[in-house]
């Protein structure tokens, strides 16, 4: 007995210092989100290490830059903060109002410098906008989607999951996957986790995510529609990857990432795995334009705050916006609840509006008493909805819905909440 128990502690310890090892080895990709995640934690020392790490391996990107800058910038750094937002520019950093706005960033504004920089990225958003005006320019890719099918085919013969989703799908990604990968997949653990949780869900829809391709048309047609209402609106590429049954989408300076798991039910995908959440959340391939659209929206949308009441606005007029270049909604099941709800609804609103915290109206991931989550996009709709029906001048209402700077004066203007407007 005491043998075994030697040669079993003996692998045991072997086995830990093959995972102390694992753990070590890190690939860039892997370094960059753990800097991303250490950033947003805010601890500034782990995250510039991992950042510089990533680096050192040879992961290039305009935001990894520019994050690393922000963190030097903040720890009073000057040089290395200059010598990092530089190097985010000439790899194609082109968001210079968010970088002029960027409160971490303020330290730099009395160098001579901090112009030259913010002149460059505007020049590279000016570069950006000619390579992006067309809706006929932008890229469909959906080479994550067959890249995730072949790491997932070969789950069965591996002893490490989690390993192997970071080595052949996450580390093989786009520049969109890894984006999806920072905002909503956050590890390979978490993915192969969350396909262990929901095996016969994720078995299912692979013959819809294989369709994506045929919805282009559909997708582009929208995307004409909407240049004729707001000439000045932008084209990113859109990227489908397949992520943790966390998230539809987002819009970020890589392009329009579409989690596409969650947006491929048919009638042939069991659902008795999934919370009542995902239940109402996963949708049908017919939505799809319908959520690349929603994000095309939130990519032209130039907000400030935080509060419920600039959230709602942001996704309400997502919404409301796609429902003019797009059919169906996928967010329906909320709407039936707020028409049928919406003085109540109405009265909540006006209470809360000014709060930071929003979990009873966005964002919350469940429902209670019978109440949806995610309400706040409804009341959102309703505003913008108002504010668009009032308006004269159909396009410039588009580019106001936009470009909101005072949401409280938004909302006076809409008349949403004047009884009996």
């Amino acid at each position: 007995m005491k043998y075994r128990f030697i040669l079993s502690f003996a692998a045991l310890l072997a086995a830990a210092c093959v995972s102390a090892q694992t753990q070590v080895q890190l690939s860039p990709r892997q370094w960059a989100n753990k800097a991303e995640v250490a950033a947003a934690k805010n601890e500034t020392v782990t995250a510039i290490k991992a950042y510089n790490k990533a680096l050192a391996g040879g992961y290039v990107s305009a935001s990894l830059f520019y994050n690393q800058a922000r963190l030097y910038a903040q720890r009073g750094e000057m040089e290395l903060a200059f010598g990092a937002l530089k190097q985010s520019i000439n790899t194609g950093w082109y968001q210079h109002e968010e970088m002029r706005n960027d409160a971490d960033l303020v330290p730099l504004h009395a160098d001579p410098r901090w112009t030259t920089q913010l002149q460059k990225a505007q020049d590279n958003e000016r570069d950006y906008r000619a390579t992006h005006a067309s809706p006929e320019s932008f890229k469909f890719v959906t080479s994550d989607l067959s890249l995730f099918w072949n790491t997932y085919d070969k789950l069965s013969s591996s002893g490490d999951p989690a390993a192997l989703f970071e080595r052949e799908y996450l580390d093989q990604g786009t520049p969109g996957l890894h984006g999806f990968v920072i905002s909503r997949i956050s590890s390979g653990a978490n993915l192969a986790k969350t396909i262990a949780r929901y095996p016969k869900y994720y078995a299912a829809i692979r013959p819809a995510t294989l369709q994506v391709a045929a919805v282009e048309s559909t997708i582009r047609k929208s995307a004409r529609k909407f240049k004729s209402m707001y000439p000045q609106a932008l084209f990113p590429d859109v990227y489908f990857v397949i992520g943790a049954l966390s998230s539809g989408g987002t819009a970020t300076s890589e392009g329009l990432l579409i989690g596409t798991e969650m947006i491929t039910r048919t009638d042939a995908v069991p659902i008795d795995e999934l919370s009542p959440w995902l239940k109402a959340g996963t949708k049908s391939i017919d939505l799809l334009p319908n959520l690349v659209v929603h994000e095309l929206m939130h990519f032209q949308q130039q907000y400030n705050g935080s509060d419920l009441l600039s959230s709602a606005i942001k996704e309400g007029a997502a919404d409301f916006l796609a429902s003019l270049i797009s059919e169906g909604n996928f967010n329906a099941h909320i709407y039936t609840y707020g028409y049928a709800n919406e003085a109540t609804l109405k009265q909540e609103f006006l209470s809360d509006m000014r709060e930071k915290n929003r979990a009873r109206w966005l964002y919350n991931g469940s429902s209670s008493d019978g109440r949806p989550s995610d309400l706040g996009y409804f009341i959102g709709f309703r505003i913008v909805q108002a504010y668009y029906q009032k308006a004269s001048d159909k396009q410039q209402a588009v580019s106001d819905i936009l470009n909101v700077k005072d949401f409280e004066r938004f909302v006076e203007q809409s008349a949403y909440f004047v009884p009996g407007d």
